[in-house]
């Protein structure tokens, strides 16, 4: 069984492709977030029970095509300029044929605890007087919602299918904030609807929240499969003003599961010194024409599980930072700063410019026990990198494992596989130990040579182990093979093959 979403109107449909899924049709957004911009990539979003087949059609005769990731070997036929295959479990997977952009297919797993759109217990935000057309801000009437369901001991703030222009909105404990698939939360794209809350020092821009937690509340929920869109990219370069799309502040017990986040003019999705946080079934899309766009930065949280998310962006799709209290970009957090620590990203798809699997930066608090497992890297400069610029904490119990690299074919400096590099910018060295890289197949490795690399004694690395490691169809079995020269402050990498490897899946 599959249930499909109303494309909201204010997203253009694809020219290229259509889907279906079991012969009903999906609608295709051309993504194209920047002004002028042209489209960049096309999603087809549903969700599904059971045993599913997907329909790509094209225009012309397909002549070349793959469905990625391409270790999930996912069965295919083409017949003239149809595309076919059957999903028997959720996926998201980028198809690209021949010369056109690639389509994402954002297959979901059914909804099985849709809330009712009224109701006891239902705040929705239409019967607040919140304008499903996009005329009018609807701000006040969300917020409203959000406040009368906190007030009740907790509740359900329902967004029905429509769009609702908002400016910042914050939510509160015991709140389940659900979007119907179909429903948009969208920003205004215009800075005066706005308060500063940050400014981004490597961009030179000030910036806001779309939508934040209330600091120190506690067991919030936000999921659906609808969309938040921070048109980010029209507002950064018509307004020189940036926008965050999530940003969980000091909250205890948060589910974010099951919505689209897209066109964040900044980092998309932050959670800041937060515990006990759950992302399932998140799909970030972002353009990938403009820097410092990150999907998903876990900063400063404990106890963290990423699984089953796709992200696509210019810059880092995942990663986790710890920053300064002082620093611009975490001014409005609350205080104090916290470590990084028990976080766990499973089932990840990633595509960027930049580096797709990633530690760092900012490293002002340490950050321990991080794993990537079942890591897909469509195309990046950098796969795995621990990157632990500014700040001088150690980085120590690192694994990445299962990780399978398709292509590393941009180039935004170390363009390669694999980066260990503790880098010395004026704001402190930190030391790395124990990092463990565990069933990677490398097919194809990028232009340079992995770095494994310390500034200074201050920033030694030890106890990095390379196990079963495949590269471009050969094992790694020596150290040698890498062609790494090592220099001082670093501990020669071990590295073991074992003859029972099963590549990645």
């Amino acid at each position: 069984m599959a249930q499909t979403y109303p494309l909201p109107s204010i997203y253009p449909t694809s020219d290229d492709f259509i889907v279906t899924v079991n012969g009903q049709s999906v609608p295709v957004t051309a993504f194209a977030p920047e002004p002028g911009g042209g489209v960049e990539y096309h999603y087809a979003h549903f969700s599904f029970s059971g045993t599913v087949t997907v329909e790509v059609t094209t225009l012309e005769q397909i002549d070349f095509y793959t469905v990625s990731p391409l270790a999930l070997e996912i069965p295919s036929q083409v017949s003239g300029n149809r595309l076919s295959f059957t999903l028997d479990r959720s996926r998201y997977l980028i198809v690209k044929i021949d010369d056109l952009k690639e389509l994402v297919i954002a297959a979901d797993p059914e909804e099985l605890d849709a809330p009712a759109a009224y109701g006891p217990g239902i705040f929705n935000v239409a019967a607040f007087g919140a304008d499903r057309t996009g005329g009018s801000l609807a701000t006040e009437a969300v917020q409203a919602a959000i406040d009368a369901a906190h007030a009740a001991g907790g509740g359900v703030v329902y967004v029905p299918v429509g769009v609702f222009m908002i400016g910042s909105i914050v939510l509160r404990s015991r709140v389940q904030l659900y979007l119907a698939g179909g429903s948009v939360l969208r920003a205004t794209g215009n800075p005066a609807d706005y308060a500063k809350k940050f400014h981004h020092d490597s961009l030179g821009m000030d910036g806001t929240w779309l939508i934040s937690t209330e600091p120190g509340s506690s067991d919030i929920t936000i999921s659906g499969r609808g969309t938040i869109d921070g048109q980010g990219a029209r507002m950064r370069k018509d307004g020189n003003y940036l926008n965050h799309l999530l940003v969980p502040v000091g909250t205890r017990g948060l589910t974010v599961d099951g919505v689209i986040g897209r066109d964040s003019g900044s980092w998309a999705f932050l959670p800041s010194r937060c515990s006990d946080v759950r992302i399932t079934n998140y799909k970030g899309f972002q353009t990938q024409r403009q820097f410092e766009n990150d999907v998903l930065d876990i900063n400063e949280c404990q106890d963290v599980t990423v699984r089953h998310t796709i992200a696509i962006c210019e810059d880092d799709p995942y990663s986790t930072k710890a920053w300064a209290e002082d620093a611009n970009i975490a001014l409005s957090w609350p205080h104090p700063r916290q470590p990084v620590e028990r976080v766990l990203f499973e089932d990840v798809v990633a595509w960027t410019h930049c580096a797709a699997f990633k530690i760092g930066n900012g490293h002002y608090s340490y950050q321990r026990d991080v794993t990537y497992r079942n890591g897909y890297v469509y195309n990046a400069t950098r796969a795995i990198a621990v990157d632990p610029a500014y700040g001088s904490e150690p980085c120590t119990d690192i694994v990445y494992e299962d990780i399978d690299i398709e292509s590393l074919d941009h180039n935004r400096g170390n363009q390669n596989w694999l980066l260990i590099h503790t880098r010395e910018r004026g704001l402190g060295i930190g030391p790395v130990s124990g990092v463990l890289v565990n069933r990677v197949n490398v097919r194809a490795q990028g232009g340079m040579a992995p770095l494994v690399a310390a500034d200074n004694v201050d920033g030694g690395i030890d106890g990095v182990v390379l196990r079963d490691v495949v590269i471009e169809g050969k094992p790694l079995r020596t150290f040698g093979q890498l062609g790494i020269t090592l220099g001082p402050y670093v501990e020669e990498p071990t590295v073991v093959y074992t003859s029972q490897r099963d590549v990645a899946r």
